[in-house]
């Protein structure tokens, strides 16, 4: 069992992710996992240093919600905790963890859905512009953290850069700006950012994505980085798979608009998975399209 951290210690995002995959390795497990009571106390402890009761969870976390309430972790300790989760067995607990199954399968089939249909929204709205515009820019930035704040805090911070945006020089030529809010294992808490604009009006990709992910480190105190996906080395590797769909973009040349729906569909594609296991209201969006 791991020594107890501080909540600006615990990474929000990584702790609601390995409680999600501890649950469900436990589902149909044919025997007790190895290390199960060690992992199930520390992960206990660690969900109680960031536990917010005004946050909506998903169903699997949930589970754990709930035996926060059934034991005082104030005055646990990880031996003591260790030994009250022993005295239900494997079995038990895995019937526990079950009574979630249909629920999640369920939130999971719900988000497959509304991320078909923002798919859908968002290519009707580039084959528009296509429609309209014979060169369209299209650029990307992708905003993270470091290290990664709770969910209230990024929320608050997407909020502060759409109205930064709306408002700089960009704001009157932005034909559409699209963002994706996602959670990861690794990367944590992180936004895919695509803006459009009428090529004859603004140039300049590079620059862009270079000045928006300066806007997110302001906004951020310097806890965000940012990725400007028009950085040449990583350019080049896209061009080689015959790839690119960003940059200046001929509506007129099939190849190459087909390409930018490709590329900037990825924002909304549900097979990715890195849906959010926290939310700061049942309502909080995680996708959104602005446009004139």
């Amino acid at each position: 069992m791991q020594e107890i951290l501080k909540p600006n210690q615990i990474n929000e995002a990584s702790v609601l992710v390995a409680i999600e995959n501890f649950v469900l390795s436990s589902l149909d497990a044919p025997r007790q996992p190895r290390s199960f009571y060690e992992k199930f106390t520390d992960l206990l402890f660690d969900f109680d240093q960031i536990y917010n009761a005004d946050f909506s969870y998903t169903c699997l976390i949930d589970l754990f919600c709930n035996l926060l309430y059934d034991y005082d972790l104030q005055r646990e300790t990880p031996t003591s905790l260790y030994k009250l989760l022993k005295q239900s067995s494997f079995r038990e607990w895995q019937t526990y963890f079950n009574r979630a199954r249909a629920d999640h399968f369920n939130e999971m089939r719900q988000h497959r859905y509304n991320e078909r249909l923002n798919t859908k929204r968002l290519d009707d709205r580039l084959v528009e512009l296509q429609e309209s515009y014979s060169a369209l820019l299209a650029v990307r930035v992708d905003l993270a953290y470091e290290p990664n704040p709770d969910i209230q805090q990024v929320n608050r911070d997407l909020e502060e850069l759409r109205k930064r945006l709306s408002r700089s020089e960009y704001g009157n030529e932005l034909l559409l700006l699209v963002w994706a809010l996602e959670q990861g294992e690794v990367k944590g808490y992180h936004c895919h950012v695509a803006l459009v604009f009428d090529e004859r009006k603004r140039t300049g990709a590079w620059s862009i994505a270079q000045a928006i992910g300066k806007l997110w480190k302001e906004i951020t105190k310097d806890d965000g980085s940012y990725f400007n996906c028009h950085d040449r080395r990583y350019l080049k590797q896209y061009e080689e798979q015959d790839m690119v769909g960003i940059g200046v973009i001929y509506s007129n040349v099939p190849y190459q608009a087909n390409k930018m729906r490709s590329t900037l569909s990825y924002l909304a594609r549900p097979e990715k998975e890195q849906y959010l296991r926290a939310k700061t209201t049942t309502k909080m969006r995680t996708f959104g399209m602005s446009q004139r």
